[in-house]
């Protein structure tokens, strides 16, 4: 296929079809050969397509001792275009252990994400032979069917949209028009490294496949494109999984063991990132699955990973963050102050009437300590007292965050527990003034809790 404007505006309506009004086309401008004709083209006075407003941004990476003339080239550039340049400059030094490709992208995106205007369209200049690269590089990682999609033609960025225009073009199409239209563009030095792997795949590797299959970056992308709309079908069924297995933030056992295993996997992953937790490895998700199912029933089993636990309980499935594993803080909490919990947050009394603990019997410090052994509890209302463990398992307190509870002591008697019970002989009467305790920075506590509330809050 041979580039021209026209094409260009084709494809590009292709991208843009139903994303209602988009607000303006915003190219991403190195000075290398492809951002130059996707600009350029899109700059002709009378380009096809619908007329949107065009401006150009520039990022200095600050890495290389001629950044500074590649800003002065793209400056020249738009002026000759009648194109608005927005130049940014960025700390795109990496960090340690990080790749310096990783963090110059990093940087890149995000201050332009930062500067793309509500419902703009950031163009970049991704063509058929750099989609070829990613997928192979991708793959060579050890990518799935997520990494065989390569790039998106158009996804949602920001306050708009990110597309590439340029996806079915191979470069060798881009620089004849380049040459044909008087272009000039910069040459970046560092693309000529062999050390870097994607440089190492343009030079080396993917010469000798395309003289081979000269079509292949063409058909690759044909893959990509039958790639994602299979990841599409995909995530279609892992929402109608999902929506059957959840309950509020826990997944029901029961009905995730009814699913293939490949869909149970599915759901897995969709059900942590709901959760803001990282997901695991293939391998710990097969040992989620398993383990859950093996473990007696009056067990709790639990799988970890760097960053998050789950646990089944009551055939459940629970997510956590990874917790601290400190010990909860102990020591005395005087009346009219804030106690820290350290990770588990700060307890506070706030006022209040006929519940909670009373103020006018209150002592003046209080003791927060762990829950004890063979300790027994008289709720508030009731009659006896019963044992912490039994009243504590009724109440679904879930296992692992049992030994997390302050327990609120006065003369060595349970007054409260957290902020989900109180009682002893300091429980306030009806009517009578009294402190409730407000736990802030508080964990999910109770089996009702996670079941009640909604994935993602």
């Amino acid at each position: 296929m041979t580039f021209s404007p026209e094409r260009l505006a084709a494809a590009l309506e292709r991208d843009l079809d139903g994303f209602v009004r988009p607000a303006g086309l915003c190219v991403a401008l190195s000075g290398g050969l492809d951002s130059t004709v996707l600009l350029a083209a899109l700059a002709e006075p009378h380009r096809p397509g619908r007329p949107l407003p065009l401006r150009a941004i520039h990022v200095d990476h600050g890495l290389h001792p001629d950044s500074a003339t590649w800003a002065g080239h793209c400056a020249r550039l738009c002026a000759t275009l009648g194109v608005a340049l927005d130049q940014l400059q960025v700390d795109a030094r990496p960090a340690a252990g990080e790749s310096p490709e990783a963090a110059a992208r990093a940087a890149r995106y995000g201050a332009l994400g930062a500067r793309l205007g509500e419902c703009e369209v950031l163009l970049t200049a991704h063509h058929a032979d750099d989609q070829f690269e990613t997928i192979l590089l991708q793959w060579l990682r050890g990518g799935g069917l997520r990494a065989v999609a390569g790039m998106p033609a158009i996804a949602p960025f920001h306050r708009g949209w990110h597309a590439r225009p340029l996806l079915e073009f191979g470069r060798a199409e881009l620089e004849a028009w380049a040459r044909t239209a008087g272009l000039e563009w910069l040459e970046d030095p560092s693309n000529a490294d062999p050390r870097f792997d994607r440089n190492y795949l343009r030079l080396e590797v993917l010469p000798a496949i395309l003289e081979r299959w000269p079509a292949a970056a063409r058909t690759v992308g044909r893959v990509a494109a039958q790639a994602a709309e299979a990841l599409e079908i995909e995530a279609v069924v892992a929402a109608e999984d999902f929506a059957a297995v959840r309950e509020g933030d826990t997944l029901s056992v029961a009905r995730l063991a009814s699913l293939p295993e490949p869909r149970q996997r599915r759901v897995l992953r969709a059900w942590l990132r709901a959760r803001a937790l990282p997901v695991p490895s293939a391998a710990t998700v097969r040992s989620l699955i398993g383990d859950t199912a093996k473990a007696a029933a009056d067990r709790v089993p639990c799988v970890d990973w760097p960053g998050a636990r789950v646990y089944r309980y009551r055939g459940r499935l629970f997510a956590v963050a990874g917790q601290s594993s400190d010990p909860l803080r102990e020591g005395a909490w005087m009346v009219g102050t804030s106690f820290d919990l350290g990770a588990l947050g700060r307890l506070d009394l706030r006022p209040s009437t006929g519940v909670g603990l009373s103020r006018d019997r209150l002592p003046a410090a209080l003791a927060i300590v762990r829950r004890p052994d063979g300790a027994r509890f008289l709720p508030a209302g009731a009659a006896h007292r019963r044992p912490l463990r039994k009243w504590l398992q009724e109440r679904g307190v879930l296992p692992w965050q049992r030994d997390r509870l302050p327990i609120v002591e006065a003369g060595g008697e349970i007054v409260a527990i957290g902020d989900l019970a109180y009682g002893g002989s300091l429980a306030a009467a009806p009517g009578e003034a009294s402190w409730i305790v407000d736990w802030s920075g508080r964990p999910v506590l109770t089996e009702a809790e996670a079941v009640g509330s909604p994935v993602g809050t």
